[in-house]
């Protein structure tokens, strides 16, 4: 069961790949608008609600499976390790990111759905594997998959949070409309927030040692979040022209 739905959250997500490539844009955040609500999407609820409510299982799930593990890999530091990693990350992305929104057009219910589907395998998937399936052992600490996959981790966080504070940051209380945001990745890539997070788990996959849940994750992200990134390019290209700093890349720096 844990193989079979590993693979289907693949699939799906490559499905969403190839749709997203094709020229359909997820109506939500600046591509937000009135006339997505009135298709298939769904009706819209609030940009904070929806943040929460559909990222908190990727929290929960692992804690609790954690808590009611009588596995030794919940004794594992490597494994513990990880998991705090993952959790700190979704407490990030449930609790402190939501706070922090200004304002934020809503978001449309399907996409929530489609959002909080995706935490809730991808939370049991990975907190399963770390907390029953596989125990790492000590030695597991000093080797250079997981040394170096945690650094990227770390890094990659660094990168989306900041990323984040710039985009949030760009308009003082009171203004409208939208800047173009410098400083940090964004020196180099449009889609400096979403570079950070494909690294970051990336990482994550490395430091598990290749395990397949963490490298479904981490194809998943780059194929949900890499449309996303070329789009936020071309938008940021269309609307400022040669305003628009001319050697930024979307996603991958003096590369694509």
């Amino acid at each position: 069961m844990h193989a079979a739905l590993g693979w289907s959250v693949f699939a799906s997500m490559f499905l969403s790949l190839v749709l997203l490539s094709s020229g359909i844009v997820a109506p939500y955040g600046r591509y937000s608008s009135v006339k997505s609500f009135n298709m298939s999407w769904g009706v819209p609820i609030n940009a904070r609600l929806a943040w929460v409510v559909q990222e908190i299982p990727a929290l929960a799930i692992p804690l609790a499976l954690w808590a009611s593990s009588d596995s030794p890999a919940v004794k594992s530091t490597p494994n513990c390790i990880l998991l705090a990693l993952f959790c700190t990350h979704y407490f990030n992305r449930s609790v402190i990111f939501p706070l922090s929104i200004r304002g934020g057009k809503p978001t449309p219910l399907g996409v929530a759905f489609f959002a909080f589907t995706f935490c809730v395998c991808n939370g049991y998937l990975q907190g399963r594997y770390l907390t029953k399936f596989h125990t790492f052992p000590p030695e597991w600490l000093r080797s250079p998959c997981f040394l170096v996959g945690v650094g990227l981790m770390i890094f990659g966080a660094g990168v989306n949070i900041h990323s984040d504070h710039v985009l949030r940051n760009l308009r003082r209380p009171g203004e409208t409309g939208y800047k173009i945001p410098h400083g940090g990745m964004f020196r180099w890539v449009s889609g400096a927030n979403f570079f950070g997070e494909i690294v970051e788990w990336s990482g994550f996959a490395l430091a598990c040692g290749g395990a397949t849940p963490a490298v479904i994750f981490a194809a998943s992200t780059a194929f949900n979040i890499g449309p996303r990134a070329v789009q936020h390019h071309k938008w940021y290209t269309e609307k400022f022209k040669e305003a628009y700093p001319q050697g930024r890349k979307a996603l991958i720096p003096y590369v694509w």
